[in-house]
């Protein structure tokens, strides 16, 4: 048997790894940091996780691909230092098979991805490098499908926490997400960075039900959230969190909240 150690909401954005980064970007990161210590402090094997910007339409896909290694170069911020980085990325293929067959088991599709300079997306590739600078974790990785709904969300997290059971991993389930995404169409110095106007109100609300791990009212009000501050992917990370679990963890902390590039991003830990 396994036992899911703690879970996570950190975000995808490079410019966490900026050398000349705005202030919130630089808390930002240190708490996506301290997150990666706790992961190894709870003996977390496998980290699990879905990113927001490994975005599919047909599917659900898992990386089965049993090493990740290469250079990325970000489609958007290509022309600033942070817009290119390494990875070097160990996937946990048991788990990752046990999963697709257990997503396929409940009802949806996994298409099992596995091919020569697959593109990892930045979320992914960010999220990474900072909780686990020096590789020590194994990744179980799916996409995002735009068209998921809520409720399928949620059973590819309890398809997650039943594979790993299955396969006696001890596991944190990590979620690489935005919240608001008001992105600044200009291009500004990070001293300028600012949540945009009327959703850094929307963030607070949701982050505080998150912490009081008040789950059913932070799903009631997801759908009213993404219309008023277009949260990232309609927050569908949430669901895929319950599904895997984080109920049943004890506590819920916010580790930081602050703008990157006028967009909402958090750091939160359940634990």
């Amino acid at each position: 048997m396994a036992e899911l150690a703690m879970a996570a909401l950190v975000p995808g954005m490079p410019h966490l790894l900026a050398a000349d980064p705005a202030p919130s970007w630089t808390r930002l990161r240190d708490a996506v940091r301290t997150t990666g210590d706790r992961l190894r402090a709870a003996g977390v094997e496998t980290v699990v996780m879905v990113s927001t910007q490994w975005f599919t339409v047909l599917g659900h896909q898992v990386q089965t691909a049993a090493h990740l290694t290469g250079e990325h170069c970000d489609e958007n911020w290509y022309r600033y230092d942070y817009g290119r980085q390494r990875f070097d990325i160990t996937v946990d293929v048991d788990l990752a098979l046990a999963w697709a067959d257990a997503i396929d088991a409940r009802g949806l599709q996994a298409r099992r991805t596995r091919y020569d300079g697959f593109p990892v997306d930045t979320g992914t590739i960010t999220a990474m490098n900072l909780l686990d600078p020096g590789h020590g974790f194994r990744l179980a990785l799916v996409s995002c499908n735009l068209y998921a709904g809520a409720d399928a969300m949620s059973v590819l997290g309890e398809a997650a926490s039943s594979a790993a059971a299955g396969v006696g991993r001890r596991t944190g389930v990590v979620v690489v997400s935005g919240l608001s995404s008001g992105l600044v169409q200009r291009w500004i110095s990070p001293g300028e960075d600012r949540v945009a106007d009327g959703h850094e109100s929307w963030d607070r609300r949701m982050l505080d039900l998150v912490v009081d791990r008040k789950h059913d009212d932070v799903l009631d009000l997801r759908e009213e959230y993404a219309r008023a501050a277009r949260a990232d992917s309609q927050l569908r990370v949430y669901p895929f969190l319950t599904g895997a679990g984080v109920g049943a963890l004890e506590t819920c902390e916010l580790l930081e909240y602050g703008p990157i590039w006028g967009t909402g991003a958090a750091v939160v830990n359940w634990q």
